[in-house]
């Protein structure tokens, strides 16, 4: 469980530091050419991130332990 613990809080710590690599997983792939994620796109993908990690700190990381 903690193993998951700690996967979980790194994707989330990646996916604030690095939102366009995300992106480039789940769309960039479909598209030919140069295409680029949008600032809105990058800018809710960190938001998210930084909400559902606090959300795991507070609740989810104490009933672990």
């Amino acid at each position: 469980m903690v193993f998951f613990a700690t996967l979980f809080v790194l994707i989330a710590v990646l996916n604030i530091f690095f939102p366009a690599a995300g992106w480039y997983m789940r769309y960039g792939w479909m598209v030919k050419g140069d295409s680029e994620p949008s600032d809105a796109y990058l800018m809710m993908s960190r938001i998210s991130s930084v909400i559902v990690l606090i959300i795991f700190l507070l609740f989810l990381l104490p009933a672990l332990f």
